[in-house]
């Protein structure tokens, strides 16, 4: 296993991704980047191509071309079964059922810092059991 746990992150807004990158690089982790679905599915293969795997997603869930949902269903539709925190803006009943049943794992309501970002991805971790660095 890898000393870093590897997350891919997945949001629009440029500024609220770098400052999501840096802390969590902080932290100990690796940090991929994508804008929108479709590009964290591309972020996805590339990466099984290298013969290695996300330890998490964190993903917006309105996006352009391919929203945090659509995401979701392409990744079970991949067999990629990894740990999901959607990050939204909105408060959704039925939009945050359905990412459920889809493998969402867990929510962080925006506006959020940074650190309590890292807070949840480190206990999201501990919770997989990734072993690793980091974190």
């Amino acid at each position: 296993m890898d000393a870093k746990p590897r997350i891919l992150l997945v949001d629009d807004e440029a500024d609220l991704c770098f400052s999501f990158s840096v802390a969590l690089r902080k932290a100990g982790c690796e940090v991929i980047e994508a804008t929108d679905g479709k590009e964290a599915i591309s972020r996805f293969q590339e990466c099984h191509r290298a013969g290695k795997r996300f330890d998490l997603l964190l993903t917006d869930l309105r996006m352009p071309r391919m929203c945090g949902l659509d995401l979701l269903e392409a990744m079970g539709e991949l067999g990629i079964d990894i740990p999901v925190i959607a990050m939204t803006g909105h408060s959704d009943d039925a939009l945050r059922a359905e990412m459920m049943r889809k493998g969402c794992t867990e929510f962080l309501y925006k506006p959020f810092g940074p650190q309590d970002l890292v807070n949840r991805v480190r206990k999201i971790l501990e919770n997989f059991a990734f072993l690793g660095g980091g974190i």
